[in-house]
Order: structure tokens, then sequence, then C-alpha cells
């Protein structure tokens, strides 16, 4: 019945398309009958318990709090449809798409109620790959995340807590991108799904995948004052690359190998009224999986990163603002940080999984000439737990828990949507415990 109902109600919405674009003329385009269309939806529901230790930043005492998330829930729309060209004997395809978080309870600022503000493009692809343009999760995360986090990067167990940033509440969220003097923090991580992205991706090469991406922004020639008092004229632009392979092997095991790199040009400068500013990133991941037979299997992955912020001549104030050790009245900012990870996936093959994930993340080096008070314990760990049970129909029920471990001077938060929300202060510590249920539709 449903079935007929949403083929009913489709029907009827692509009729009203063609009629209203016949009605308007012809030169308009409308409905195309040959264009595949598809709807989707992915839902991952918890409900959360957390308490937040040492949290200065509220109230000088210890917060607990019950949350019910969404977390990336999402629903979206993708069509394609052959233009008539072809490349080396492959059909050359029109692509759209549009999705968007399912955000019921405005859980993301009213940005979450935007239509297209996940994944949405407009593209071509073919034997030569993809070329793509819109909003979109950058090459940076992409080609790790789904490998090396055991649930997906999608709720409080991520390892976007510790990975790609400095210690701030910086989930970009959707299309985040620098604005003058705003001093954002979010638009300065490396964990982004950006617009503006002009992204190519390549075919499967006998295992080897990558992508390019970089993006306009709408940006250019952006004026800002700087601490000299002179004006600087900025251009911000990211640029990304990611690669990786894999190989199945004789015995049906697997291994997987990745690399990505991150450049922001003049993207910080714009942020934080600096005359230049150069950041960038760098991942090298890898994971085994060994398979048992009957619909078992045991994945382990690493990963390593590396970040750098590098600036000149910012208005006094924005550095501190930025890093938890950053000198009230500093102007140059020279910051690197390493982290690394290491995760397990291991499915029983009855439907049951034990799932797991360690980050650690080291000092920043950061001195005093280089703009932060002290490099000491700027530092800290992050580990996440699960176990989960998936019936026949895909339905996956959950219990997880992520606990985040900062030393006096480090601010870290849990990953994805964070349990402080960026309120926590130096010193804080995390516990989250959470109940689960997720299905794609």
């Amino acid at each position: 019945m449903k079935t007929k109902l949403l083929a009913t109600a489709t029907a009827v919405l692509l009729g009203l398309a063609s009629f209203s674009a016949t009605a308007a003329g012809d030169d308009v385009i409308g409905y195309v009958p040959g264009a595949e269309w598809q709807i989707y939806s992915w839902h991952n529901w918890s409900y959360e318990f957390t308490d937040v230790e040492n949290n200065t930043a509220v109230t000088g005492s210890d917060q607990s709090s019950q949350k019910i998330r969404n977390n990336a829930a999402n629903l979206g729309f993708k069509a394609s449809i052959d233009t008539g060209l072809s490349t080396m004997g492959q059909a050359v395809k029109a692509n759209f798409q549009c999705e968007q978080f399912m955000q019921f309870g405005g859980e993301f600022g009213g940005v979450g109620a935007a239509w297209c503000n996940r994944n949405a493009k407009i593209s071509l692809s073919g034997a030569f790959g993809e070329i793509m343009w819109g909003n979109w999760l950058t090459p940076y995360n992409v080609v790790h995340a789904g490998w090396i986090d055991p649930y997906w990067d999608a709720d409080f167990t991520s390892h976007t807590s510790l990975m790609g940033t400095i210690n701030n509440f910086d989930y970009t969220g959707p299309g985040a991108g620098p604005v003058a003097s705003a001093r954002s923090a979010g638009a300065n991580g490396f964990n982004k799904r950006q617009d503006s992205l002009v992204q190519y991706i390549s075919p499967n090469l006998s295992g080897l995948t990558f992508r390019i991406a970089t993006t306009t922004h709408d940006l250019g020639d952006e004026e800002v004052a700087n601490s000299t008092g002179a004006v600087s004229k900025l251009d911000p632009r990211l640029t990304e690359f990611g690669a990786a392979y894999t190989r199945d092997l004789a015995n049906g095991d697997n291994i997987w190998v990745a690399t990505s790199y991150s450049k922001h040009s003049e993207w910080a400068a714009l942020d934080f009224a600096c005359s230049d500013s150069d950041d960038t990133g760098m991942r090298l991941s890898g994971k085994y999986t060994h398979q048992w037979g009957g619909g078992g299997s045991t994945g382990v992955a690493t990963m390593w990163e590396e970040i750098e912020y590098d600036w000149d001549d910012c208005v006094a104030g924005g550095i501190a603002a930025f890093v938890t050790t950053g000198a009230a009245g500093a102007t140059n900012l020279g910051l690197e940080k390493e982290t690394w990870l290491v995760s397990i996936n291991h499915q029983f093959g009855n439907g049951w999984a034990v799932r797991g994930m360690y980050l650690d993340s080291d000092e920043f080096e950061c001195s005093v000439v280089n703009g932060c008070t002290t490099e000491t314990d700027t530092d800290a760990s992050s580990l996440s737990l699960g176990v989960d049970f998936t019936t026949s129909g895909g339905t996956m029920f959950s219990l997880k828990y992520a606990e985040v471990d900062n030393e006096a001077n480090s601010r870290y938060d849990t990953g994805f949507w964070a349990a402080g929300d960026g309120t926590l202060a130096a010193g804080s510590d995390v516990e989250v415990w959470g109940v689960g249920i997720t299905q794609a539709f």
C-alpha cells in the first residue's frame, strides 16, 4: 500500500511539473521523462546521558544532561539522465542531488532547516569520473571517515573530537566559510562540508581512487584592516586532495590505505583580520580487515594527522579567541599539532558487533614567540566504545559510550554534535552514554 501511494504521489508531482513546463512555453526546460529519480533517507537517533566535569565556563561545577539527537539524519533527492554524449564507450550523465539534515529540534541553530545543506550538487559523470560543483564533504576528511571511524563519523563517538581541530568546537556544519573579522573557530577547522566547492572525483583505477577540490566561496579581493593599520586585500581559498587504495587478498581479507592534504589560503586571515594566513593539514591512514567466515570479520584501522596554522599581522585578541593558550596581545601565530588514532570493528556474523576507537592528541608546538602563552598541558585523549545489533531488515540498535579527557589547557569536546556545544572551559572532561536506533530508507 505504501509503495502504491508513493508511486501515485510521485506521478502526480511529476505530472504537475511537466504541465507547468508546457504551460510556460517551449523555451522552459521542465520534467524529462527519461530522468532516473531516487528519494532516500538515513536516520541515526540517540538518547544521550552527558556528564561534564570542571566546566567553569558555565557554573564552576559539574553538569549532567539528557538529550535526544538526530545526529546525521538526512533526507535526499537525486536524479541522473543520459546526456546523449559518450566518452570511451560510456554514456555521459548529468546528475543532481539535494540532501539536507533532518534536525527536527533545530539542533544546528536553525541552519539545519535549510534545503540542500548536506551533500548537494550538479555534476557530469562518465568514464572520466565525475566533475561536480555544489555543497559537499571535502576530500580531506571524507576519504578516511567511513573506513577508520567505527560509527561512520555520525555521532558523539566521532573521530572529529580530536582530529582536524585545535580544541575548539569547530565542526563547521553545512557550508561554513570565513567572514570578515568574524573570529569563527568553526570556519577554520579541517572537518568540512563546504559550499561553493568544485570537485573532481576519479573513476576506480584498479583499486585507486582520488579527489581534488577547491572553492570559489563567492569571495575574492575581500578587504580587512590588519594589526599594522594597513588594509589587506585577501582571496580566501580552500584546496584539497585525497586518495585511497583498496585491495582484496586471495584469502578474502582486505587492505586499505589513504592519504589527504588540505590547504587554507588566506582563509583565517579574513576571519581574524590578518595580512596573511596559510593553514595546512595532512592525514595518513590504513585498515586491515580479516574475514573469519560465516559473515564474521575484524577490521583494525589507524590514522595520523598533523595540522599547522601560520598567521601574520592579526588584530590583537583574535589569536587568544582561537587558541586556548593564545596570548592576548599576540598578532602572529605559528602552531603545529599531531594526533593519532586506532580503531576496531568486529562483526560476529549474526547481527552483533562491538566497536571501539582511541585517540591521542599531542601538546601544541606553539611557543611564546609564536603566539601562545604555553605549550604545557594542551594535550588530550578520547575513548569510544559500542555494542550493537542489526536486524535482517537493516535496523541497528546500539549502546555507545565516549569520553574526552582534557589536560589543564585543552578543551576538546565529543565529536560531531559536541556534548558541551562549544561551551567547555579548559580542563573540562566529558562523558556520554547513548542508546540509539539507526535505519536507512
